[in-house]
């Protein structure tokens, strides 16, 4: 009888190849993006919408909690908040950059405040450098959202390594890729509670060392999947190694824009803070309804029968219509259902959860927000990147000038 294999025989079946048993998806891909931005942990996730989990996840944000966020966004920059049971509290944006403004933030503090939620709209970074400072004075914990962001500088510091966490999305843009995203921290304590978020058994057993967190890692943390789609990370892998290059060429195009649009009375182009690199996700310009006595909504539909792939983000968000096909005209977040109702998952919760205070979400409450709302018109990542250049941006100038030209045709 031949020896046992655990005790030292032959092994019976010997596999000519066999791969490593890992569950981590992507891992150089991880390596490659904590390297890019500058910190020492990264955890790949399956969209942008669960890396802003994992990471209020990981600031132990929970029941009756506040986070300070900003209402002019997408929906996941504060539906993230909810995911935890917590209060979304809104400040006001900067009427240039339409990001966090942090004198703003300062006033909306109190003592159940756990976390400042920035975005960095449109590929614009948020005020980073001032808004830690808040937070480290207060004892908070400063989550970035830079899913529009991917590549932006403050002060040649990339963001994703200037925030206590920051989370990225991948899905259309400016690191593109079919899915997923990633969220970034120097913390270790961090990076391990964000992991209990949503990953595997197998991979927690590997990341977890926290003797208190271990202990969580048989239950795959608290349940969720948040494990990304390993070819979308290859794919994003392969796209940050020459992103920058692209990026480069977008902000080109950008700069041709800004300098011809600056010209037509009633258009304002996007600001770019001093010391600040704008990726452009998007190509956000303000339109003065006074000063053309048409419609905003009027114009943007103009543009678009030019050729010119116009939209309003935040009022009209991703391709939601009427029954009628019409776009629907939904406001700022603070405008909508859910926070004018108080009643997310039935009973009042979160918002009336025990544990905190029920807010009040009123209308005209965020001025700056509501007015730019009502004045932003945009131009996509896709139309301002390569292979389209300088001699595509030209005929963006000359549909908005012909517009422009016979804007009276359009009061009629």
């Amino acid at each position: 009888m031949s020896k046992l294999a655990l005790l030292g025989g032959e092994q019976t079946i010997v596999e000519e190849t066999s791969k490593p048993r890992n569950w981590r998806v992507s891992e150089s891909f991880e390596e490659a993006f904590a390297k890019y931005v500058g910190v020492k942990y990264a955890l790949p996730v399956s969209s942008g919408q669960t890396a802003l989990n994992s990471a209020l996840a990981g600031a132990g944000v929970g029941p009756g909690d506040e986070v300070i966020v900003v209402s002019f966004t997408w929906v996941a920059s504060v539906s993230c908040v909810l995911h935890m049971n917590a209060i979304p509290i809104f400040a006001d944006i900067d009427p240039r950059t339409f990001t966090m403004d942090p004198e703003d933030v300062r006033r909306k503090i109190t003592p159940r405040t756990k976390a400042i939620l920035p975005v960095d709209i449109y590929g614009h970074p948020a005020d980073i450098i001032e808004l830690k400072k808040i937070a480290d004075e207060n004892g908070l914990i400063l989550v970035e959202d830079s899913a529009q962001a991917t590549g932006a500088r403050i002060d040649d510091k990339v963001v994703g390594g200037i925030a206590h966490i920051t989370a990225f999305s991948f899905a259309g843009k400016p690191l593109a890729s079919s899915s997923g995203g990633i969220m970034t921290t120097d913390d270790r304590g961090l990076y391990e509670r964000a992991a209990l978020a949503g990953q595997h058994p197998s991979l927690l057993s590997g990341v977890i060392t926290d003797p208190e967190l271990r202990k969580y890692v048989s239950t795959g943390g608290y349940g969720d999947n948040h494990r990304p789609d390993g070819r979308a990370m290859a794919s994003a892998h392969e796209g940050l190694k020459t992103m920058d290059e692209r990026t480069d060429a977008r902000i080109e195009n950008a700069t041709f824009l800004t300098a011809e649009l600056s010209k037509i009375e009633g258009i304002t182009p996007p600001y770019v803070k001093p010391g600040v690199r704008h990726v452009y996700h998007m190509y956000t310009c303000l339109y003065d309804a006074d000063h053309f006595s048409v419609s905003r909504d009027r114009f943007v539909d103009a543009l678009n029968a030019e050729g010119l792939r116009t939209w309003t983000y935040i009022d009209g968000p991703n391709y939601v219509h009427e029954t009628d096909g019409t776009p629907m005209h939904v406001g700022p977040l603070h405008h909508r259902p859910v926070y004018q109702e108080l009643d997310l998952y039935g009973k009042g919760c979160p918002f009336k959860c025990p544990h905190g205070i029920t807010p009040k979400y009123e209308i005209g409450s965020l001025p700056v927000t509501e007015r730019i709302t009502k004045q932003e018109f945009n131009f996509l990542q896709g139309d301002l990147s390569q292979p389209h250049g300088i001699d595509m941006m030209k005929k963006y100038v000359e549909a908005v000038q012909k517009v422009v030209d016979n804007i009276d045709e359009l009061k009629e």
